[in-house]
């Protein structure tokens, strides 16, 4: 079984990292053959306070491993095999093989941000009385953002993440896995079906036609993906993970076929946080900056972020709305001082209203250009006015002073 699971990760895109080198936790060394799911509690408000302060000192100090004992696999392992009721032996070759998956993905945070990424605290949700902290995941370069709600639970060791819900995925990591697991576990397990609920039941009958459409989309053939797809009962084409298969096909056929795409992610997924991002990549691809501009005022709303305004500003530069630019960055700029994409979209507003001043007081005050600032076609103008010339002087003498 563990063997199965291990394939079935790794053929849907998915890495299984190692066990933490410290070996597993106590409760998991001590489990018994007939080991079953432990009973965890919900935390409160305090103690998810108190995780995410944990949290915010291991992104502080770049520390993968502290960050990575913040995660259990049993609890995320109860979240995936949950109803299944799997015991002894078929359980624990399930948690193995499923063990490290959370550790992975926090290892890819700490290293997003080595290199110029960012992992921020926005706030505290309460979900149907859970505490969860969300925190906003950057990419260097404005090349990506994505929000995580982490789960929470109570275990033997103290509170501890047993899930990430993965906005812009629009699921939890946990039934991500769980809809790659549950045919290996259905294929050694016989009794496992009468335990699924009826949707469970409808994607385990297609999930061999499921993963084909999969793979022929990883190769770059989104005829061959689109026409198998357009296959399925409507039941499984219409539910939120193949809806979103359907936009990753349709980006490789043309703007047309995503455009609708996107559109029938957007109204069959109303209730997902992270939705919005979907709407606002359907606006752009439309060339409608107005509407943009409105619909990240939405999503910044509703996940409550002010972070989020940062992605209007192109809208409004093209609508020639400057101003209001400059209040979106100011916006984003008071909940993450010293943010590299802020400071990139602070220059790009600067340039576009022509304030080379401003420009030059803003580059002095980060001491360099800002990576990726020589690709904004004023740049080149700033470097030839006045006061462009003057803060390139001042980066000589400085140069020369050292």
């Amino acid at each position: 079984l563990a063997a199965a699971l291990l394939l079935a990760l790794s053929g849907c895109g998915q890495q299984v990292a190692e066990p933490p080198a410290d070996g597993p936790s106590k409760t998991q060394a001590q489990a018994g053959p007939e080991a079953a799911p432990a009973v965890r509690r919900t935390t409160t408000e305090q103690q998810s306070k108190d995780l995410t302060e944990q949290v915010r000192q291991a992104i502080a100090h770049v520390d993968a491993a502290a960050l990575s004992r913040l995660a259990s696999d049993e609890a995320f392992a109860d979240r995936v095999l949950q109803g299944t009721d799997l015991r002894g032996t078929e359980r624990r070759e399930a948690v193995e093989g499923l063990s490290g998956t959370l550790q992975e993905i926090f290892s890819g945070v700490t290293e997003g941000c080595r290199n110029g990424g960012s992992y921020s605290f926005v706030r505290l949700i309460e979900r149907d009385g859970e505490f969860r902290p969300l925190f906003r995941l950057c990419l260097p370069q404005l090349s990506g953002i994505n929000y995580h709600e982490l789960v929470l639970v109570q275990t033997t060791d103290g509170t501890r993440i047993a899930d990430v819900n993965v906005y812009l995925s629009g699921e939890s990591v946990a039934d991500s896995l769980r809809r790659l697991v549950l045919p290996a576990l259905a294929a050694s397990n016989r009794g496992l079906q009468a335990t699924l609920s009826a949707a469970e039941l409808q994607q385990l009958e297609f999930a061999d036609d499921i993963r084909e459409i999969s793979d022929l989309q990883r190769r770059d053939q989104p005829k061959s993906a689109m026409e198998l797809f357009r296959r399925l009962p409507d039941v499984i084409r219409k539910s939120e993970h193949l809806l979103r298969l359907q936009v990753r096909i349709c980006r490789g056929l043309g703007p047309d076929e995503l455009s609708a795409a996107l559109l029938e992610l957007v109204e069959g997924c109303a209730d997902d946080p992270g939705v919005g991002f979907i709407e606002i990549e359907r606006l752009e691809l439309l060339g409608k900056p107005a509407e943009t501009t409105t619909a990240v005022d939405r999503l910044r709303d509703r996940i409550g972020d002010p972070y989020l305004s940062l992605l209007k500003v192109e809208s409004l530069l093209r609508l020639d709305r400057a101003e209001e630019a400059s209040e979106a960055v100011a916006a984003a700029k008071q909940v993450s001082e010293g943010d590299a994409d802020v400071a990139l979209t602070d220059l790009r507003v600067r340039l576009h209203r022509k304030d080379f001043a401003g420009v030059a007081e803003l580059l002095d005050g980060l001491q360099q250009s800002p990576e990726g600032a020589a690709g904004i076609p004023e740049y080149q103008e700033f470097l030839q006015s006045e006061a462009g010339k003057a803060w390139l002087q001042r980066q000589v003498n400085q140069s020369e002073a050292r």
